[in-house]
């Protein structure tokens, strides 16, 4: 199937929108920030407060001698602002000459008690006779006889400098694109979440349900396959099993002809020697048919406390003579198959009391999950043997005496257990000798 480019729901689509969406958004925001911090950054004329002192100045100086005007202008400058005096000579002082002061004119006027005086003023930005932006503040007030005095006040008076300003500003408008892009993406973020997170869920239970499969057209038809090919491994392993449980079964049917006709042997050797090996073959076929059964069956997870199944195992070893002990911080809880978990946990003690005559169990509970120490002082595995032991049928010992080690089954129906919760189990020397089994089993989350 061909997708439409841009007029499906598909990632390319959603990643031009975000990208478009994040700048407008970020230019409406930076644009909002200019107009109502621009007074704070950059204050007008009325704002930076020389106008009322400006208007005491100028009816000073219009009361006093001409003579004494540039003395008293001068004296009247301060760190807000450079005071000057110009007698009337038909010209404006300086750059005044642009434009009327419109705003404050009337204010001033009204001041002053001169409807008449004539005032002029600039502010940064403003365009000088040159026309150059301006980079300070100016203001011109006409006295009685028509002499000037002028007021020069630097860019800033209490706002902002310009590269503090352009630094705000950038800032803003990059904490602005962050977030609209942020939030945007969280439609596509959240399918490749719940994709993976089912992946994971997949890999540590083959009958995991199907995944819901949401958001863009590349991630439904990733979310399809998936569930094709999820739906398709379980068929495989549920006909795997189920071919395996019954060629185990139907092996009963043959060995007990043979136990009957093994009845009819007269020498008694080789009588025995027959029973012995239907025995062992009867073993065998039961141990199969129990791992087959218990990777097929359906059990479903349940939190339960995790520290008091393990304490009913080892009462059942106890009540049998054998001697066990137990470690656990308290009460610990998991959320997991409990008959599987149990049969695993006793096998591992049973391997424990048979090859070193006790067993020592020791419970630990993280933020990662529940760790699971199975020890004991037997002769432990060597190390290259330690990953061969988890394979079905195989024996460290050459004989297949039942008695001192089964059919062979027993560590990789533990492992099948605890990948199936998602864990792992690893053997490893303990300390003085013999064997330490370590089951790790994670913390399970929501899918």
């Amino acid at each position: 199937m061909r997708l439409g480019r841009w007029t499906s729901d598909t990632i390319g689509r959603w990643f031009a929108l975000n990208i478009v969406a994040a700048v407008v958004i970020a230019a409406a925001m930076n644009a909002a920030f200019s107009a109502f911090a621009g007074v704070w950054a950059r204050p007008g004329l009325l704002e930076i407060g020389i106008v009322d002192q400006a208007v005491a100045i100028t009816r000073l100086l219009d009361r006093s001698p001409r003579t004494w005007r540039p003395t008293l202008a001068a004296s009247a400058s301060n760190d807000l602002y450079t005071a000057a005096w110009f007698p009337n000579d038909g010209t404006l002082p300086g750059s005044i000459a642009t434009s009327a002061f419109h705003a404050g004119g009337g204010k001033i006027r009204a001041m002053l008690g001169r409807p008449t005086a004539r005032v002029f003023a600039y502010e940064p930005g403003d365009p000088d006779p040159h026309g150059q932006p301006e980079k300070t503040y100016g203001l011109a007030i006409e006295l009685s006889d028509g002499s000037w005095i002028r007021f020069i006040a630097p860019e800033r008076s209490w706002g902002l400098s310009p590269v503090t300003r352009a630094l705000l500003t950038g800032s803003f408008t990059v904490i602005c694109s962050v977030l609209v892009a942020a939030l945007a993406s969280r439609r596509l973020a959240r399918p490749m979440e719940r994709f993976a997170r089912q992946a994971q869920r997949f890999g540590a239970d083959v009958n995991a349900p199907p995944m819901e499969a949401t958001g863009p057209v590349e991630i439904q038809l990733a979310g399809h396959a998936f569930n094709e090919m999820q739906s398709r491994v379980q068929r495989y392993v549920a006909d795997r099993t189920a071919m395996l449980a019954a060629i185990s079964h139907d092996l009963r049917a043959p060995l007990t002809r043979m136990r009957l006709r093994g009845e009819f042997i007269d020498d008694d050797e080789q009588q025995r020697k027959l029973f012995r090996d239907v025995d062992e073959m009867q073993a065998m076929v039961d141990a199969s048919l129990d791992f087959f059964r218990d990777d097929s069956e359906q059990e479903p997870s349940t939190r339960f406390l995790l520290s008091e199944l393990i304490e009913t195992v080892l009462d059942d070893f106890r009540d049998a003579g054998h001697t066990v002990a137990f470690a656990t911080p308290g009460n610990v809880t998991y959320t997991g198959r409990p008959l599987t978990l149990r049969r695993a946990i006793a096998n591992l003690v049973d391997n424990a009391i048979k090859y070193g005559g006790s067993a020592q169990v020791s419970l630990q509970d993280g933020d990662g999950g529940v760790e699971l120490l199975v020890e004991d002082a037997g002769p432990g595995i060597p190390a290259e043997l330690r990953e061969a032991v988890f394979r079905p049928f195989y024996r460290i010992e050459g004989s297949r005496n039942r008695q001192t080690g089964g059919v062979g089954l027993g560590l990789a129906a533990v492992r099948s257990a605890v990948r199936g919760h998602g864990g792992d189990i690893a053997l490893e020397s303990r300390t003085g000798g013999g064997l330490r089994v370590r089951v790790r089993l994670p913390a399970v989350t929501a899918a």
